[in-house]
């Protein structure tokens, strides 16, 4: 993805639009209302992510030991610190370089900040008109810290030279930054002057903060071309505590796959790739400075959403396709079985004698015969509750039993009750009549218990007045007890 690269020095300030590797040709404005036009007029044409390299004299750097916080606890502390060093410039930044292993293990910090922002905001406020994403504003100090990464040494102090900035000095502890400093070059020097005279000054520096420890030496490490190293090696003299090593900006390059050509010692499009494929986490811009770059990074979110659920989409049509595909591959039997089906079923519908009956009679015909299945009841439906309150009394023999439809016993149910007349006698009884009474008695509550209403006609003994009552008390066996009981039965619903 293109990138668009801005480096601003004292005296100059450049754009250069980088992508795969490639760094393209730079566009210089000048620091004033008609560079200010163009620059916005440029950024009008170019749209992509901005990356604000500084490298400026005005960096301050300063060590602290803090107390080891977290939450809102840490970030009032950074605050307060931000106010008593830096009250007067927005660009600063705190990075943690070590937690102390003894004692309280307290947090040794490093705060800088830009302190000449009166520099940094007209360009600032030009890309914030334009709407441009900004990502960051870094310095070269912040950026550099990948090229000492495999070097062999605790104590490195690094040299680099930007033609539009000066010769850059930096010193890293352990591979943590600790301070830089920046020399601008006048054009009566040349760089390996400029490194001759300013190096023992920095170790002059370094020595009054102990660093490095007695007895330890100092790596010199120079990024220089081919052509400027003679030159450095005649003008600099290592010592016990001084070394000097020199590396190749060509290695560099293709150490850190950047594909630009370096005509000189110039390491300004070295660090310019450093950013573009490397930026740090930390930078000097706020919130308020990545407003923009934050909006762009949410919008490429939903764009890769909405992507997705768009790809998703046409996946799931093609499932769905092919399932359907499959499914009308498998009805097809089915379809044909049903065709056979219903060709057998208009062969059968012609067969049929032709009839000129109204289909209306014909339904009015079958609702007619199942209206008078209801008003006529089987036989095992009136007499399965007879037939079993008879198994549960075996002195009751059935003589005669017959039975009629009533439409007058039928209420409260509008179909017709069915009265059954059942003839009997009880045997077993001899002349003990009342226990003969007291069975049929039972028999009956047992037929009411089923859901027969019973009245009786007649009755083994007439007990009315006007009946009379004669027998040989010297017989042990009577005649056998006739009665005769009204069962009705109705339809329950």
């Amino acid at each position: 993805m293109a990138r668009t690269l801005l480096f601003l020095s004292a005296d100059s300030f450049h754009a250069t639009v980088w992508q795969g590797g490639r760094l393209g040709e730079s566009q210089y404005f000048s620091n004033d209302a008609n560079g200010r036009e163009h620059f916005s007029a440029y950024l009008q044409k170019t749209r992509h992510p901005a990356y604000l390299l500084v490298d400026v004299i005005e960096e301050d750097f300063r060590m602290e030991i803090v107390p080891h916080l977290i939450g809102s606890a840490r970030r009032d502390l950074l605050a307060r610190k931000y106010e008593q060093f830096y009250r007067s410039t927005p660009f600063r930044q705190a990075t943690l370089l070590q937690r102390q292993s003894e004692g309280r293990r307290d947090d040794e910090m490093l705060f800088s900040a830009l302190t000449n922002p009166q520099r940094i905001s007209p360009w600032l406020d030009t890309l914030l008109a334009n709407r441009i994403p900004l990502v960051g504003i870094y310095s070269l100090p912040n950026i550099s810290t990948p090229l000492i990464k495999d070097i062999p040494s605790d104590h490195v102090l690094l040299l680099t030279w930007e033609k539009d900035a000066g010769l850059r000095q930096t010193y890293y502890n352990n591979k943590r930054l600790h301070f830089s400093r920046l020399i601008p070059i006048n054009n009566n020097s040349s760089f390996s002057e400029s490194v001759s005279a300013e190096t023992p000054r920095t170790q002059q520096y370094l020595k009054s903060l102990s660093l490095p420890p007695p007895g330890e030496t100092l790596d010199v490490f120079i990024i220089c071309h081919a052509k400027d190293r003679a030159a450095m090696q005649s003008h600099l003299e290592a010592s016990s505590d001084l070394r000097y090593t020199y590396l190749d900006v060509h290695d560099l390059g293709k150490r850190f796959k950047a594909r630009n050509q370096y005509a000189d010692s110039d390491a300004t499009p070295l660090l310019l790739h450093l950013l573009a494929a490397h930026p740090p986490s930390t930078h000097y811009a706020n919130s308020e400075h990545t407003h923009f770059n934050q909006m762009w990074q949410l919008r490429r979110v939903l764009f890769v959403l909405a992507a997705l659920i768009t790809v998703g989409g046409i996946i799931w049509s093609g499932i769905s396709f092919w399932q359907g595909q499959s499914y009308a591959e498998d009805t097809a039997p089915l379809k044909s079985q049903k065709d056979m089906y219903l060709q057998q079923a208009q062969q059968i519908q012609r067969s049929f004698a032709n009839t000129s009956v109204p289909a209306t009679d014909m339904k009015t015909a079958v609702l007619l015969a199942r209206k008078l299945s209801q008003y006529s009841q089987p036989p095992q439906t009136v007499l399965r509750d007879l037939t079993i309150v008879l198994d549960n009394f075996g002195r009751v023999e059935v003589d005669k039993v017959e039975w009629k439809p009533s439409a007058q016993d039928a209420a409260p149910s509008p179909y017709p009750a069915q009265v059954i007349t059942l003839d009997g006698s009880l045997t077993g009884f001899g002349s003990d009549y009342r226990a003969a009474l007291d069975y049929l008695e039972r028999f009956q509550q047992s037929l009411i218990q089923r859901g027969y209403t019973v009245s009786a006609k007649k009755m083994p003994l007439d007990l009315s007045s006007k009946a009379s009552i004669s027998g040989d008390a010297r017989s042990k066996e009577g005649n056998p007890a006739q009665f005769t009981l009204q069962i009705v039965w109705r339809k329950i619903e």
